[in-house]
């Protein structure tokens, strides 16, 4: 699988409709009227506010979760991600069906700051720029005809995956999770150092899709990253062979 580490933007249309001056209403007719306005302003304004909370990461869940699989062509405007790859590319380092072509781009995460990040360099030459950290590399996993799964890599090792998570998500949704504590890192025999979780997220639309979460700190070689897993299917295989303990 291949990682390139690196907002969305909604805008309300406002209806104006023209009608036709009425008589001026009695006191009591301005009482009773004046009386669910507030409410109704309300929720409108809440629902709006509900619209705009709904970020990047949210968007690509939606399209990740939908009943009959995602077509790579339903990602081409995903709002807030800039797409490196034009297209789905072959995926040389796999042999997987279901991680045969992948695209790779960046997204704006909610709720990070400015922070010194890798410029990108190698060797003598390399050294840090200032990125918000919530710019993270997104990299969308399938066969020939679907997206699979997707991946985020984040620069610096949080260990707040539900807090982090929960910001993504707009009004409508759940964040539950289900395994945690797990006993060895994917495909060894050697003690869990990557703090893996997992999580169930429900979107609108009662739509479901499964998150895991993990950490490299990154030792002496940088800032460490945060990488998030998102799979249309419960990774129940995995979660067993990482003896995961279940919640």
């Amino acid at each position: 699988m291949k990682y390139l580490p690196h907002c969305a933007m909604m805008i309300a249309a406002v209806l104006v409709v023209g009608c036709k001056p009425a008589p001026a209403p009695t006191s009591a007719q301005t009482s009773s009227a004046a009386a669910p306005a507030a409410p109704v302003a309300a929720a409108t304004a809440q629902a709006e506010q509900g619209k705009q909370e709904m970020g990047s990461l949210q968007g690509l869940l939606d399209l990740l979760g939908a009943k009959d699989g995602a077509a790579w062509s339903a990602f081409d405007r995903a709002a807030g991600v800039q797409w490196r790859d034009p297209a789905p590319q072959d995926n040389p380092d796999s042999n997987a069906p279901e991680n045969a072509r992948y695209r790779s781009g960046t997204l704006l995460l909610s709720g990070f700051g400015a922070v010194e990040v890798p410029d990108g360099k190698a060797g003598a030459e390399a050294g840090t720029r200032q990125a918000n950290e919530g710019e993270v590399g997104v990299t969308l996993n399938g066969d020939a005809e679907r997206v699979h799964s997707f991946s985020l890599v984040k620069f610096y090792a949080s260990d707040d995956y539900q807090g982090i998570l929960r910001n993504q998500l707009g009004p409508g949704t759940s964040l539950k999770p289900i395994a945690g504590q797990c006993e060895l890192d994917y495909g060894t025999t050697s003690e869990n150092t990557q703090a893996n979780q997992f999580f169930e997220l429900g979107l609108t639309g009662s739509k479901i899709v499964y998150a895991e979460v993990y950490v490299d700190d990154g030792g002496n070689q940088g800032p460490g990253t945060t990488t998030f897993e998102f799979t249309h299917d419960k990774p129940a295989r995995k979660i067993a062979s990482m003896r995961c303990k279940e919640f």
